[in-house]
């Protein structure tokens, strides 16, 4: 969602899901497609879908099946300027039906026409998503305008080791204190590389009232600046170990015993579990790094005549059979993991997966009714959150 070393460093947050979860065929596919699909693009029944992996699933048959559609997915580098780059200047919109990118760009992208608003009318499913998906500020407009739709969702914390830092587990509720001010963890913690650091110190200042703080996702100048002085008094004073750039470094810390507690994505977390690592991924007092990707219509669709199919395939991703195969693959949320629940029932699927999918739902209840905030990922002052980051880690 932004421009940061989150989304470019040597395996992001969302790109490590290549590796498991996307089939060949995506990973194959082309960055590009050069040419213009044109009105006879309607007829051929393909949704053609320029996206991050992270909403691909390893195998389409089931929406083919419910849709009568086919997907052609074409994967493209999560940074968000990758994809304002194929949109205003590679005129992906007369390529691909939908665009799956990150909540950030929606604003820029609307008020210079590259997309459609979205008329959730035309979704049935989009009834049942909770009003703090539907509030969110991450797709919602001016005057109630819907400019794009949650695919994949998450609410991110850290990890952490209950031996080690005498926290209860999880779902019992701890505080961010582990990781920015608490002397049990002293030298014992790992932070992300990347300025979103700033975002997580931020929402722990501001919910303990420590510093004046507006929105943790969207921080100003001389926040970043207030955020990055606490940071290096931290660091000061012994309360950090190292930074990690990537999946696999979060994961080697966390099963190598190298810290107590980490920010971390969840998927991290879980890997370090299934090697029977005693970590937990907290329930926050504070609140949650909440973020999503989104799908979003190109303006060329609506000349190009295939919108009822758009809203056919948009409203699948809404559905169950979506939300169950995400849940399985990834431990993410869709804006209905409540239909992936009686999907995966209705197909006999088994009791463990039923219960994967039933801890999104609850995830989606909880975490995300949290006040404590949403990440767009394209923060309105990079350069400073940039700066002052860095001047936290050479401090």
């Amino acid at each position: 969602m932004k421009s940061s070393n989150r989304l470019t460093g040597s395996l992001s947050r969302r790109r490590l899901l290549t590796r498991a979860a996307v089939g060949a065929t995506v990973l194959s596919a082309p960055m590009i497609i050069k040419g213009s699909l044109g009105r006879a693009h309607a007829a051929d029944n393909v949704i053609r879908i320029m996206g991050v992996t992270t909403v691909a699933l390893p195998d389409w048959t089931q929406f083919e099946k419910d849709t009568g559609l086919k997907v052609e997915f074409t994967p493209i580098d999560d940074a968000i300027g990758t994809f304002l780059h194929e949109v205003e200047t590679n005129d992906a919109g007369a390529r691909y039906d939908l665009f799956a990118a990150f909540s950030g760009p929606w604003k820029g992208l609307a008020d210079k026409g590259y997309l459609l608003p979205v008329d959730d009318s035309k979704i049935p499913n989009w009834k049942g998503v909770s009003e703090s998906v539907r509030t969110s500020p991450l797709i919602m407009g001016g005057e109630g305008a819907l400019w794009s739709v949650p695919m994949v969702m998450n609410a991110d914390s850290f990890a952490y080791f209950p031996e080690l830092t005498g926290a209860p587990k999880a779902p019992e509720p701890v505080s961010w204190n582990l990781l920015f001010d608490n002397e049990k963890t002293k030298g014992m913690v790992a932070l992300d590389d990347s300025f979103f650091t700033l975002q997580h110190c931020a929402a722990y200042l501001k919910f303990h009232k420590l510093a004046e703080i507006g929105n943790p996702g969207n921080l100003t100048s001389s926040e970043c600046q207030t955020v990055s002085n606490f940071l290096i008094e931290r660091k000061k004073a012994g309360q950090f170990r190292t930074f990690w750039v990537s999946y696999d470094e979060q994961v080697s810390l966390l099963v190598n015993g190298e810290v107590a507690a980490e920010t971390a994505w969840e998927p991290a977390a879980k890997e370090a579990q299934a090697q029977g690592v005693a970590v937990e991924y907290a329930w926050t007092i504070e609140g949650y790094d909440k973020w999503m990707i989104n799908a979003f219509i190109p303006k060329e669709a609506k000349d190009r005549g295939n919108l009822e199919q758009i809203y056919k395939a948009l409203n699948w991703f809404m559905g169950g059979a979506y939300a169950a195969q995400i849940a399985i693959l990834r431990g993410y949320v869709t804006p209905r993991s409540d239909l992936g629940k009686e999907y995966a029932v209705s197909a006999g699927w088994k009791v463990q997966d039923v219960a994967q999918i039933e801890e999104t739902m609850v995830k989606l209840d909880k975490k995300f009714a949290h006040e404590l905030f949403w990440n767009s990922g394209w923060p309105d002052d990079i350069e400073s959150y940039e700066r002052e980051m860095s001047r936290f880690k050479n401090a």
